[in-house]
């Protein structure tokens, strides 16, 4: 599993491992029975050396927080701590969608394909039993990993019950927004948004209002005073602008949620690729009120093989989302679902995501470091802390956003011209995604762009 810690270089790093995984166990973010990383995967993903992570896990055991269990691993010890079940009741602009080329695709060759072929032999052996258990709410023991997941990786402490398993991502919006949304109400997209999204509420003929976003995420003083049905919000990695949503601005949000009686659909996009901080959990992690709906997949981790998505609902919404679901899909894949509930079980897809943020990273680090090389640093990257795609703000004399990405196109990259929010923010960029292609390809990429350039362009740089 990936675990949410924040180190300080200037304070000693054994100590400061140990507070934060003891405070991760007794909050039940860590619960009893979680296999913990193997102590060369922990000190390579926070830089410390695998020494610090051993002597830590050795004071843990001698404290009774962790076992180890021979020819298996390192687990946590203890009674987890039980989540509480709440009672209670169940345009103004015109918005800059991406346009129709995705620039953030993950590599297929990145999928894990050993490890899922074994797993799928093992659910076909076991489909009889499975099978006749008859419920057509989704495999449980996929809800409970899900949950486990979350609660580890994510600081999202929910109970299974909370977790609606949808077909894929675009499926989970769909139910989350019949949930929450009647027609003719009132529902808040960011500006500029993914074209799922503002599909989705158009179909459910919601009434949209458009919010511009900035370097914090959308801009609350522009929200509607009465309030909304649902605010759609993606903090982690804003589509399609890359910005991170702030501390400030999260609180904030839930704040005016709870004044006007909105709710909250929070889509995770690409928060299980993050690049920068671990330690900065979902809104619904903080929130106290009941007010946030979570929707994630697994559609960057493990590209559109496996296109299983969910959204995790209020305790008080449990019914109602589970009736939605019923009444829209019935089916159940019990087959993929078995064995993405083993996969995230056995701390597979930990491991997988841990290589696969290593990879890709080394990829966005040769983008950058070939455009500086190539362009200079004027301008720079924004959306660079998680996801695969950034946002290139090139020099101007390049020209228009259009002929850029239409040059970077053709020397192999996958790119296309920033939408720009009426904030300002996304101006002068181009999206640029590093999933697909390999650092070397990346650099032959951009340096081919450079060689594309007129005399009249390359001369400029250069004497900048």
């Amino acid at each position: 599993m990936l675990i949410p810690l924040n180190l300080d270089r200037e304070r000693p790093l054994q100590q400061q491992l140990f507070d934060q995984l003891r405070d991760l166990i007794v909050s039940g973010r860590l619960a009893a029975g979680s296999r913990m990383p193997s102590s060369r995967m922990l000190a390579d993903e926070f830089a410390v050396s695998r020494i610090t992570v051993l002597l830590t896990y050795e004071r843990m055991i001698a404290d009774g927080l962790l076992e180890t269990l021979p020819a298996r691993g390192t687990f946590v010890r203890g009674q987890p701590r039980p989540v509480p079940v709440l009672a209670g009741s169940q345009g103004r602009r015109t918005c800059r969608t991406l346009d129709e080329l995705d620039v953030d695709q993950p590599d297929p060759a990145e999928f894990p394909t050993r490890r899922w072929r074994a797993l799928v032999r093992e659910s076909l052996d076991r489909l009889g039993a499975t099978l006749a258990m008859e419920r057509t709410d989704g495999h449980p023991d996929l809800r409970r990993a899900i949950a486990g997941w979350l609660s580890a990786s994510r600081g999202l402490n929910v109970s299974p019950d909370q977790v609606v398993l949808a077909a894929c991502r675009q499926q989970a919006l769909y139910l989350a927004v019949h949930l929450l949304l009647l027609p003719g109400q009132t529902a808040v997209v960011e500006d500029p948004c993914h074209r799922a999204i503002d599909y989705i509420l158009t179909s459910a003929a919601a009434r949209l209002v458009r919010v511009p976003v900035d370097d914090d995420g959308i801009r609350l003083t522009e929200l509607p005073r009465e309030g909304a049905a649902l605010v759609h919000v993606t903090p982690e990695h804003q589509q399609p602008l890359g910005m991170l949503m702030s501390v400030p601005r999260r609180e904030a949000l839930l704040n005016w949620t709870k004044r006007t009686g909105s709710m909250i659909l929070e889509e995770d996009c690409d928060g299980e690729l993050r690049y920068g901080r671990m330690d900065l959990p979902p809104l619904m992690a903080s929130d106290r009120d009941q007010r946030v709906v979570h929707v994630g997949s697994f559609a960057a981790s493990l590209g559109p093989g496996v296109s299983s998505g969910y959204l995790v609902v209020p305790a008080n919404r449990i019914d109602a989302a589970l009736s939605v679901r019923r009444l829209i899909d019935g089916h159940a894949g019990w087959l993929e679902e078995s064995a993405l509930a083993e996969l995230l079980g056995s701390g597979a897809y930990a491991r997988h995501l841990h290589q696969l943020r290593k990879t890709y990273l080394s990829r966005r680090d040769a983008l950058i470091r070939s455009l500086q090389h190539h362009f200079g640093g004027a301008g720079g990257f924004t959306g660079i802390q998680a996801g695969l795609h950034l946002i290139w703000h090139y020099p101007p004399v390049l020209g228009s956003a259009a002929k850029v990405a239409a040059l970077a196109r053709q020397a192999g990259l996958r790119a296309t011209p920033s939408p720009v929010s009426a904030s300002g923010a996304g101006a002068s960029g181009i999206q640029v995604g590093f999933g697909m292609p390999g650092v070397r390809q990346i650099e032959a990429a951009v340096a081919h762009l450079a060689a594309c350039l007129c005399p009249a362009e390359q001369d400029t740089l250069a004497a900048n």
